[in-house]
């Protein structure tokens, strides 16, 4: 049944290539959320399609992130793309909050409700109004799969071990669980978190920001950005595009004149450390806590993996759950840029898209 499920799959990704341009034509959406908040995102595929993937992108990038991969799926999937909290084109987040994967985690959650996909489940207060879990509680159907990049893998990572009874896939693309901060470290983080923070509330923010004349001009900064992560990390240029279309607004130039300019969108306060992070021995608990088959993609000149760190993290999944697929070429963005996004398109589709045993 696997292998058969396996064909099903790849015949459904070969007709998504040939298929004629526009086919399922990108949606943008607006998620108001019980919570309050509002989420804007991306979504391609019929909305009434048996598979259902929420799709999280990765630091400083937004839904556009999946504007090469998430085509091909919708021809078998109703793929959503969130553009997270201080990301893309949703708001920024208070100036009393944080933007750490935990909250994160939270705002997937939130959207996750708001599209109706989260199965009502009885919670603490025995009102089954699917806020939470309880122990003994009916499981819920698997109803939906989760695609993280980078922190959006992260993220994902947090959601399946947080949901087990709600996650029908895992995908991850060089992303596999949150990052870790050495426990000694966390007086340090605290004390320039606290100062950032409330510099950006008081309004004490440092020196403008950077405007440019045209969106190639704002790519080219994203692109110079991918070389200083840790590594031999590099983006395309076509990819920088495809982010700095969906992430920058246009502005009144500096000097006036009414020229205008255009600026990233993200929230600057991205960039500030978090208060808390998580420790490597909470990391390996939640990817122990993580019940559903899982696929990680990484790139050949992707983010480091250090030993033993990696895998350790490899071993906390429980056996025979996790997919590991090795690029031979490709950097971080590899399911963005040109020359690889294919073949993290052959590897993700079909799993994907396979259907589960039992």
């Amino acid at each position: 049944m696997r292998g058969a499920a396996v064909l099903i799959a790849l015949a459904i990704m070969a007709v998504a290539c040939a298929a004629p341009a526009g086919a399922f034509a990108r949606e943008e959406l607006s998620l108001a959320c019980r919570s309050g908040a509002r989420l804007a995102a991306l979504a391609w595929g019929d909305a009434r399609a048996p598979v259902r993937v929420l799709a999280l992108h990765g630091w400083m990038d937004n839904a556009a992130s999946f504007e090469a991969l998430a085509p091909a799926l919708a021809h078998g999937c109703r793929v959503v793309a969130l553009d997270l909290p201080g990301h893309g084109r949703s708001p920024h987040a208070a100036c009393s909050a944080e933007y750490s994967a935990v909250e994160h985690a939270f705002s997937a959650y939130d959207a996750l409700d708001a599209l109706g996909w989260l199965a009502p489940v009885p919670d603490a207060a025995g009102d089954g109004d699917g806020s939470g879990l309880v122990d003994g509680a009916t499981p819920a159907p698997r109803a939906f799969s989760l695609l993280g990049h980078s922190l959006g893998g992260g993220i994902a990572c947090l959601l399946a071990s947080a949901l087990p009874e709600q996650v029908r896939r895992l995908a991850l693309v060089e992303g596999f669980g949150p990052l870790a901060r050495p426990p000694e470290a966390f007086a340090a983080q605290l004390r320039d978190s606290l100062r950032k923070r409330h510099a950006a509330a008081t309004g004490e923010h440092g020196p403008r920001e950077r405007t440019y004349s045209t969106l190639d001009e704002a790519a080219a900064a994203r692109v110079n950005g991918a070389k200083r992560l840790p590594g031999k990390q590099f983006m395309s240029m076509g990819a920088a595009r495809v982010l700095a279309e969906r992430g920058t607004v246009h502005v009144d130039a500096p000097g006036g004149g009414g020229a205008r300019a255009l600026r990233f969108s993200h929230d600057r306060r991205l960039a500030h450390p978090n208060a808390q992070a998580f420790h490597e021995e909470q990391i390996l608990n939640v990817l122990a806590a993580v019940s559903c088959p899982t696929m990680l993609v990484q790139a050949r000149h992707g983010w480091p993996r250090p030993e033993p760190g990696f895998g350790e993290r490899v071993r906390a999944m429980q056996p025979g759950l996790l997919t590991v697929v090795d690029l031979p070429e490709g950097s971080h963005y590899a399911h963005l840029d040109e020359e690889t996004a294919a073949a993290v398109q052959r590897a993700i589709g079909p799993f994907l898209l396979e259907e589960d045993e039992g």
